[in-house]
């Protein structure tokens, strides 16, 4: 939305700078975008979220930059309405359109805008037409509450009447078309026929022309539901309906009926009668909500004084009143169609003391307040991602549907059969997915054929397996899709395609980062068709497989029409979650020598690195240590399923240097322990 400064300054007296103001309604929600120059006028372009129909006006922005300068807030004069019958105007639909207002100025004369009008349109990327339109828009443009002027020669009976359509009614809107109606579509009417799309747009027989002498003024509140289903069928959208979409001022018309009439008078040279009809048989009564300090310091982090809620409560027009001591009872303006709830006055809280009050904290979630807990999967997921991120890999997201058959390759063999669904949005989306990777390596494979070879993609998402009774089980999957270079390309050096070492790296790290312990031992036995049964590898943790990651098998490769060179990985991420996290632990660097001492060790078939780790690890060490291994060997002289290792052992003291003799000591500690597992012996 673009918003004219010097309309905000006629509104409020605040001779704040532009950056300062551009700064403070960003710091309150209404972020900024864009400042630019229309003359002598300042143009604002605010991103106005979705909740906030207050602040497509110019006075609902005034109301904003007024409470975060403790300014006064504007107060739009407003129309009185006549005390006798409705003369104007009839309502069949109460539910479409719980309040009309209706009045007639009469006497005006169509000429072109003055200067100062075509300035403050333009300024707000709207054209000028006439003095007459203009008003109009500048009468929406300032409260928010759209209005329309009808030719009142035109409209028959000089009645207007708020009705259903009739099925296969037509209307020629003002944009010359005509439009074919359902009988859910709300329109205005006349004696005779329907002459404007409620809350949308005017029709065409009954617009301003050249000759038109006396006008029937419309301010009105439509159901928001309503015009959007309207606008959404007829694929219209228009000022107004974006406005009555997300819900205008109900009490606002009158103020809006206030600012035509004077405009007519002072544009157009018309006059008002005195009558004003308005239609509210219903009128809702005030919307009371209680806050609690508590709550504020619950949902924020910290305790702010009650002052400080008082007046931030006050800015925004709540009118609070300590019911009891940290408790206090508001009542909500009309146009704040938002605050729906106490967590809604809160937010107002934080707006007015400002964001970056709320202290950033990190821990566990039982040491955080109440309202910032998360679940345990959230902050799992969380992990991963930010992990994966940062590893190089771009995160997607594809449908929870899939066609038939497409995931039986990917799932072990004793897994449910997938759940049909019973409306299909087509064949390819008949059924909910058993894995993840199906639709990943979707993606996977528009990239490629758009010609980018090196491509790392992850999703995170729930699969859904049929338990026969109640509802499906869905467990929480992180899918991982692999192709191109290992890593990023240099000049110094080729850098080799990715194989099954880099994705089980980075399915470890994974492991690791989100349950803060070692990863647990990798397997080569995978069972699922989709991995190359030669290039694959498997974790297991309370026996139970929570990971797989290989090649995708050339089988399946081929049925997809994929190159060669894919690796996939899956990860049972809710299962991850499931255990508690340890907590991140410091170690400082060390300021000592780290000795170290290499190994070279013979492994009989079925011994593994894991068993040579767990192993040192049972050994009691002076200082901090670590194992690594650092090379492998295998082929002649060893037998046939041996393998050489060479493991190196290092120490961090943090307190003091160690002497050969603790090294060395520490050093045949570890080889009998070694020697001590089957299948282990030091190499000749």
């Amino acid at each position: 939305m673009l918003v004219s400064l010097n309309w905000i300054r006629s509104l409020i007296s605040c001779d704040a700078e532009t950056d300062e103001i551009s700064r403070k309604l960003t710091d309150r929600g209404l972020t900024v975008d864009a400042v630019t120059r229309h003359g002598e006028d300042t143009v604002l372009e605010l991103d106005i979220p979705a909740n906030r129909p207050d602040c497509l006006g110019h006075v609902g922005v005034a109301r904003e930059i007024a409470a975060g300068f403790g300014l006064p807030a504007p107060t739009p004069e407003t129309a009185s309405p006549s005390a006798d019958g409705n003369k104007m105007v009839e309502i069949d639909d109460l539910a479409g359109c719980p309040r009309f207002t209706a009045s007639v100025v009469r006497g005006i004369k169509v000429t072109p805008s003055p200067r100062w009008v075509v300035d403050r349109l333009e300024a707000c990327g709207l054209r000028s037409v006439n003095n007459v339109v203009d008003a109009s828009n500048l009468v929406m443009l300032e409260t928010g509450n759209p209005i329309h002027f009808y030719d009142l020669a035109r409209v028959q009976g000089a009645r207007l009447r708020v009705r259903r359509a009739e099925e296969g009614e037509r209307l020629t809107t003002l944009d010359d078309i005509e439009r074919e109606l359902s009988a859910d579509m709300l329109v205005i009417a006349d004696g005779g026929r329907a002459v404007g799309l409620a809350g949308v747009m005017g029709g065409a027989e009954t617009e301003i022309r050249e000759d038109t002498v006396d006008v029937l003024v419309e301010a009105a509140y439509f159901d928001p539901q309503t015009v959007r289903r309207t606008a959404r069928k007829l694929g219209m959208h228009t000022d107004a309906s974006h406005r009555f979409e997300r819900g205008a001022d109900r009490n606002g018309v009158l103020a809006a009926q206030h600012l035509a009439r004077r405009l007519l008078t002072d544009l157009a040279g018309g006059k008002p009668e005195l009558e004003l009809e308005d239609l509210h048989p219903e009128p809702p009564a005030a919307v009371q909500r209680t806050l609690r300090g508590s709550r504020v310091a619950t949902l924020l982090g910290y305790r702010p004084e009650a002052a400080e809620i008082k007046k931030a409560l006050e800015a925004v027009g709540l009118s609070p009143e300590e019911a009891e001591e940290g408790v206090w009872s508001t009542t909500i303006p009309s146009w704040r169609v938002d605050l729906l709830r106490e967590a809604d006055l809160v937010e107002e809280v934080a707006r007015d003391l400002g964001y970056d009050r709320i202290p950033a904290m990190r821990g566990e979630p039982e040491r955080l307040p109440i309202g910032s807990r998360q679940r345990a999967a959230d902050q799992a997921e969380e992990r991963a991602r930010d992990l994966l991120a940062h590893l190089g890999f771009h995160e997607a997201v594809s449908y929870a549907m899939i066609g038939p058959g497409e995931d039986q390759a990917f799932v072990a063999a004793e897994t449910p059969a997938p759940i049909p669904l019973s409306n299909p949005l087509a064949e390819p989306l008949s059924a909910l997915r058993r894995s993840v990777l199906p639709g990943l390596l979707k993606a996977l494979d528009r990239n490629i054929r758009r010609g980018t070879r090196d491509v790392r993609l992850f999703e995170i998402g729930h699969v859904f397996h049929d338990r026969s009774t109640g509802l499906p089980l869905e467990p929480a999957r992180l899918a991982i899709v692999w192709s191109g270079a290992s890593a990023p390309v240099h000049w110094s050096a080729p850098v080799p395609d990715v194989g099954l070492s880099d994705m089980a790296g980075v399915v470890e790290a994974v492991i690791s980062g989100v349950t803060r312990n070692p990863a647990p031992p990798r397997d080569s036995q995978v069972g699922i068709d989709a991995f190359h049964p030669a290039i694959s590898a498997s974790w297991t943790a309370d026996d139970a497989p929570v990971a797989w990651a290989g090649e995708l098998h050339p089988a399946v490769r081929d049925r997809l029409d994929l190159p060669s060179g894919i690796f996939i990985a899956e990860i049972e991420i809710g299962k991850l979650a499931a255990g508690r996290p340890l907590p991140a632990q410091y170690r400082p660097i060390p300021r000592f020598p780290s000795p170290a001492r290499d190994l070279s060790l013979v492994l009989d078939a079925g011994v593994r690195f894991a068993d040579i780790r767990a192993a040192v690890e049972s050994v009691p060490s002076p200082a901090p240590s670590a194992v690594d291994l650092i090379d492998r060997y295998a082929g002649a002289p060893l037998e046939e399923g041996q393998v050489s290792l060479t493991v190196r052992l290092s120490l961090h003291p943090t307190e003091r240097t160690l002497t050969d003799e603790e090294t060395e000591g520490y050093r045949a500690k570890v080889v009998q322990r070694l020697e001590q597992v089957g299948g282990i012996r030091l190499r000749d």
